[in-house]
């Protein structure tokens, strides 16, 4: 048994004991009303970040961003947060220095329809001074500056931010940040994630943290063709790191019956039997494939499932199709 494996299967015994937590979890209902019926003082966003995010997201993802731009495909990924942030060169932000931890709620799978907030170290007075004179972003974007609930508001192009604090920034497309800053400003923030979400984000024990309500926002038929395992699902809980090999995911899918549960497991299966059969055609054009493990289990209306993808070969799919993702160019 290689050094390697070993190390694989420790990552995703760890997650794995995450995840079963899950599936208990999403069927609880938590709700922590800190701050409620107040305005937010600068440290009080500070503190906790999360409830800035709208109510009845439809899903939320954390990522812990200096474990991000630590992976194997951290440099990748880096390269994209600097070419694609809303903020001209002179700002001086560095996306690796600067950023800590982000949090993306979305709230609509028709849409786009986000917010996020990030937290990290801001060197507030500058990034503003230089997003309000005539620079442009990266991409060659002007920025457009707003003012809404008494606070200076950035856009440049579907993308914006508001700095909060020297320490708190606000992000997403327009719609979802005026729906934060409302609830700052008439002091409705608090945290009033669904029920499924609540605990997972309330202290993220793992670099990745993702959780969607499908229930009253179901995917697009689209969606569910090009990944059949999620047809039918109702909740999604997922907990991931960057250990070897590079990418380990685990969580818990729900459905609304045991049958749907059933046959999710045989499409999850099917999905990586599919893998498998094109691996040596991947591996002709110069491609790894880069899923190690994929396993699912059907438990009642649940499936809890793992996942090892190894991280050199992601980063090879983010260099060669870097045009489609941003990475390269405009």
């Amino acid at each position: 048994m290689t050094p390697a494996f070993v190390n694989r299967r420790t990552a995703l015994a760890a997650l794995a004991s995450a995840a079963a937590s899950l599936a208990c979890s999403h069927k609880e209902d938590v709700v922590v009303k800190t701050g409620a019926d107040k305005k937010l003082t600068e440290a009080d966003i500070d503190a906790d970040p999360v409830r800035l995010l709208p109510a009845a997201a439809v899903g939320v993802v954390y990522l812990d961003a200096r474990a991000l731009f630590a992976s194997p495909f951290g440099d990748r990924l880096y390269t994209v947060a600097q070419k694609r942030a809303p903020l001209p060169a002179q700002a001086g932000f560095d996306a690796k220095r600067d950023l800590e931890k982000v949090w993306v709620g979305w709230y609509s799978m028709q849409g786009a329809d986000a917010a996020g907030v990030a937290l990290g170290t801001f060197d507030r007075e500058k990034i503003e001074a230089a997003a309000s004179g005539t620079a442009v972003t990266p991409l060659g974007q002007p920025i457009v500056k707003s003012t809404y609930a008494n606070r200076s508001l950035y856009t440049a192009g579907l993308l914006g931010f508001s700095m909060l604090t020297a320490r708190t920034a606000l992000c997403g497309n327009d719609i979802g940040m005026r729906r934060a800053l409302d609830r700052i400003e008439e002091g409705r923030a608090r945290r009033q994630l669904p029920p499924n979400m609540e605990k997972l984000f309330l202290d993220p024990k793992t670099p990745i943290v993702a959780a969607a309500d499908l229930t009253s926002s179901p995917l697009p038929d689209a969606a569910r063709r090009e990944v059949p395992f999620l047809d039918g699902v109702k909740t999604i809980s997922l907990v991931g790191n960057f250990d070897a090999p590079g990418l380990n995911l685990a969580g818990t899918l729900t459905y609304g019956d045991e049958a749907g549960a059933a046959k999710g497991v045989q499409n999850v299966n099917a999905t990586r039997s599919m893998l498998e059969r094109y691996a040596t055609f991947m591996a002709i054009l110069g491609i790894a494939q880069p899923v190690k493990q994929l396993q699912a289990e059907a438990k009642g209306t649940d499936v809890t499932f793992v996942a090892a993808l190894d991280g050199a070969a992601i980063g090879g799919l983010l260099d060669r199709f870097g045009d489609v993702i941003g990475l390269r160019g405009g």
